[in-house]
């Protein structure tokens, strides 16, 4: 497996694979846009791609997609026996913090990389829409949580702090702190938990906010236990894992009515809000009714839905396709 290091990449990172899986690093694989940084990073990657020859390449990422999908091209008789699937986890052209006219440029790029013989698998529904208006034969799975794993975290104190909300995640546009700290504001009887980091943590200003910079998934796992409430204010996602984890605790989950939010989220088993004022609104019907169940609906949605036997299931299908 090729990687690219981030500021939350656990530091245990070879314990969370089998020992059969070789993880090799990417020096120069970054988020941001670089030109030389790229080339770097498409370079590493064309090495390491064409010395294995796989069966199978799965790019996972508008960057790596875009780096992986230009290998194929620029090698198509080398690894004509190669099959290359692609999941963006949310597309670039979704990013609310780009100009128009850059979503446009994203968009043609991933337009003209879909026809260059590579599935793309969307990650949920909603990213799914969108991959099918680039790419009519793309398929989706959805994104999946280890419920054994999750499960053993769970004690007596779980889900008891009713007071406290938290979110996980890097702090930046696409997560919208300055909505997660308007609606801190707006209750300062509450505490708002937010675990990660970001350049965006100076909008995080209300005095009942804690940042606690970044946690390993077990840090995480261990630290969320008591608290009750799961809020992701983002302005766009592709499926996220914390949401489905959150669920999967049987959290009240509180999640703003965007793509990938908005197709896991339902009246059944959880809020979606834009606005603080909606967000008010949403947390007042939990008052109105206190034999709620929402929390359980949303463990059996990711049990019937999300679940890592039935994502193993459908990526070997398609694999063996």
């Amino acid at each position: 497996m090729l990687y690219g290091v981030r500021k939350q990449t656990p530091n245990n990172l070879r314990e969370l694979f089998d020992n059969r899986v070789n993880l090799i690093e990417v020096n120069n694989f970054q988020r941001t846009v670089s030109p030389s940084d790229d080339y770097r990073a498409y370079c590493e990657v064309k090495q390491q791609i064409m010395d294995v020859k796989p069966d199978i390449v799965h790019l996972n990422s508008s960057k790596a997609g875009a780096i992986g999908r230009i290998i194929k091209l620029f090698n198509s008789r080398s690894l004509k026996n190669t099959q290359f699937f692609y999941t963006p986890h949310g597309y670039s052209f979704l990013m609310g913090n780009e100009s128009p006219v850059k979503r446009n440029i994203y968009f043609a790029i991933e337009a003209i990389l879909s026809k260059l013989n590579t599935t793309t698998i969307a990650c949920g529904i909603g990213e799914y829409k969108y991959a099918k208006k680039i790419d009519k034969d793309s398929k989706y799975v959805n994104n999946c949580v280890d419920l054994d794993y999750i499960d053993s975290f769970v004690n007596s104190d779980s889900n008891t702090l009713t007071n406290v909300f938290y979110t996980v995640g890097r702090i930046n546009e696409q997560k919208n702190p300055k909505l997660f700290n308007q609606i801190a504001l707006r209750h300062p009887e509450w505490q708002f938990i937010w675990i990660g980091d970001g350049p965006m943590r100076d909008e995080l200003s209300a005095s009942n906010i804690k940042v606690t910079g970044w946690l390993s998934n077990q840090e995480v796992m261990r630290n969320i236990q008591e608290y009750a409430n799961f809020i992701l204010t983002s302005k766009w996602e592709g499926l996220p894992i914390v949401l489905l984890e959150a669920m999967a605790l049987r959290k009240k989950c509180f999640v703003t009515d965007v793509s990938g939010n908005s197709e896991v989220i339902n009246d059944t088993n959880g809020f979606k809000f834009k606005t603080v004022d909606e967000f008010d609104k949403q947390y007042a019907s939990i008052k109105k009714d206190e034999n709620l169940c929402k929390g359980v609906m949303a463990r059996k949605d990711v049990e019937c839905l999300y679940s890592k036997d039935s994502f193993v299931q459908e990526y070997s299908r398609i694999y063996e396709g």
